[in-house]
């Protein structure tokens, strides 16, 4: 590889060359301070391409009138159809109340299961906290199978439990309802991510600060509500804000669940849209539109409010003093390993049974245990070809995760190019964006750039956008290492000659390398369990699992679907187990 000039400023040491090498990968010079490398402009071209180009076709599309392809103008035709369209201003209701209820539940729960298992002396408080994250990765339809056996209206095992008392005839839940929707986005990811974002934050609190609050005679109330919080308000918010995020994107559960009562929300209407015989283009990009502008003013503010405070909460004097719980102390702990239980354990449990039942969830059928369903999928082409598919596609996702973004972290963490905070912008914005918006918008990009029609249909762009769902987390993850190395090591090797490249692949990428690790596992766990964000890409030749179980769902097949979702669970939990202990490695 060709020499690269240091992006940094010069330093004094040695010269820049000049030459052919300067004119490629030199600097090219936007006023003072401000270095712009060919490479880096390259870089931005690609990253602003693949995040804001599909916004700005959707936005394009969603102003077109007439025919899809066959336009007469812009003006807000589509706009006005789908204000005036009774049927998708209840889907904008029902998802602003869906995501509401789950977030005011999963962060009063959070916060308190966070404050306990980081602030007090529960017993085993690593496990808990452990078994949470693992929630985190377990597959949403995965979950959602299990708590159809439990909740079915018909044959249910809580409701045909309940039938069995003199006093009950029906059993009183429904998990295709509102309410059952919420729940299991709830246990499948919800909550554990408020916990798995939350206990960080409480651990790193400076227990002197509570100590403080009630020596003036606070209660332990009034400590929380006026100490605590407000010290990990950021924190807060940034949970708040993602989990509304992903409230909005949710997909899967919601087209399980809510279609047989057809209970629908923006996503499911943007599926139905594209999915119809004849694909209404303009209608579903307006519905995705929708979907961005109600998330903006969050994204705005929680920016703005991290920006404008300080909450500097852990010192070099920071002590943490587990606080007793006293006679609660087991008692809280059964709670809280209830829930893992119910979150982590139960569900796993149950799919796997499910996959040798005769009849997915009918204890009462007769034979009730069989093989045929495992012998069915391994012996079906569709499956096989959606496992190649998931292969592919985890690995694919994996690699891109660890080369580009590795590249894109070190730009902005080792260079002083003024444009890099615009690339840290875009980098952020993939996990701001709704998934099935994300794949909608990809969707139009490759049907109207002639250039890429033909990638339309391959595992290029499944990669691509698998790729797109994970870059702001493992970004972020490498950044996070790459500010730890000190910049003195690769000054050193620059000193003794080693140009850029040698630079980073000789010092930088052995000193990183454990964290580079676990983020390729997480991006080939993510890809496994994707379903959104590849909705409306998949086809039958690029077909992954979750599209496949997705299907076998949707058509009520579910024996053949936990078959599948066993695959998927090894897919994720598996690999995600394996970053854990990558994890503990890289800090060891």
């Amino acid at each position: 590889m060709a020499e690269i000039e240091e992006l940094t400023p010069h330093d004094g040491i040695g010269s820049p060359k000049r030459g052919w090498r300067q004119r490629l990968f030199g600097r090219v010079t936007r006023g003072a301070g401000q270095h712009w490398s060919v490479p880096f402009l390259v870089l931005v071209a690609f990253i602003a391409l693949l995040v804001i180009g599909p916004i700005l076709i959707m936005l394009q599309i969603s102003l077109q009138e007439g025919a899809f392809g066959a336009s007469t103008g812009y003006g807000f035709e589509a706009w006005r159809e789908v204000m005036a369209n009774s049927r998708i201003r209840s889907s904008l209701l029902t998802t602003i109340n869906i995501s509401l209820t789950r977030q005011t539940i999963a962060m009063i729960v959070g916060v308190w299961l966070s404050w306990v298992i980081a602030r007090t002396d529960l017993p085993y408080a690593k496990v808990l906290e452990y078994g949470f994250w693992v929630a985190v990765f377990l597959p949403g339809l995965t979950v959602t199978l299990s708590w159809i056996m439990v909740f079915d209206p018909f044959y249910g095992v809580a409701n045909r439990a309940l039938e069995a008392l003199p006093f009950i005839q029906n059993g009183p839940f429904d998990i295709y309802s509102w309410w059952g929707i919420v729940w299991v986005h709830l246990v499948s990811g919800t909550l554990p991510v408020k916990v798995m974002l939350l206990t960080p934050a409480f651990r790193n609190l400076d227990a002197a600060l509570e100590e403080a609050s009630r020596s003036s005679g606070a209660t332990s109330g009034q400590t929380m509500r006026h100490v605590v919080i407000p010290l990990v308000a950021p924190t807060l918010l940034v949970a708040l804000v993602l989990g509304t995020i992903r409230s909005l994107e949710a997909f899967e559960i919601e087209l399980i669940l809510g279609t047989p009562r057809r209970i629908d929300v923006l996503s499911t209407e943007i599926y139905r849209l594209v999915r119809r015989s004849t694909p209404q283009y303009s209608t579903a990009t307006v519905v995705g539109m929708i979907s961005l502008v109600l998330m903006l003013p969050a994204v705005v503010f929680q920016r703005i409010y991290t920006a404008r405070r300080g909450h500097a909460t852990l010192t070099g004097k920071s002590t943490n003093v587990p606080r007793p719980l006293g006679k609660w102390k087991w008692p809280t702990f059964a709670l809280i390993a209830s829930m893992v239980f119910i979150m982590t354990i139960f569900p796993m449990a149950m799919v796997i049974m499910g996959t040798f039942m005769n009849i997915f969830g009918r204890f009462d059928a007769t034979p009730t245990w069989t093989l045929d369903n495992w012998t069915t999928i391994l012996n079906n082409r569709a499956f096989t070809g959606a496992l190649w598919n998931s292969t592919v596609l985890s690995f694919g996702t994996a690699f891109v995760a660890m080369v580009i973004f590795s590249v894109i972290a070190y730009t902005v963490v080792r260079t002083q190019l003024k444009g890099r905070v615009f690339l840290d912008y875009m980098v952020w914005l993939p996990s701001m964006l709704p998934g099935i918006v994300i794949s909608l918008g990809y969707l139009i990009l490759f049907i109207n750039v002639p250039f890429l029609r033909p990638m339309f249909g391959t595992m290029s762009i499944l990669i691509v956008v698998a790729a797109l769902g994970a870059m702001t987390l493992t970004t972020q993850m490498v950044k996070a290492s790459l500010i730890q190395i000190g910049a003195e090591l690769e000054e050193a090797s620059r000193a003794s000659g080693g140009n850029w490249f040698y630079t980073f692949r000789r010092v930088v990428l052995p000193l990183i390398a454990p964290t580079l690790a676990v983020v390729g596992v997480l991006a080939f766990s993510t890809a496994v369990k994707t379903t959104g964000h590849v909705a409306l890409l998949s086809t039958s030749r690029n077909q992954p699992l979750s599209i496949l179980q997705l299907n076998q769902m949707a058509d009520f097949n579910l024996e053949a679907a936990s078959v599948v979702g066993v695959f998927i669970l090894i897919g994720t939990v598996g690999v995600a187990l394996v970053a854990r202990l990558l994890g503990f490695k890289a800090r060891g």
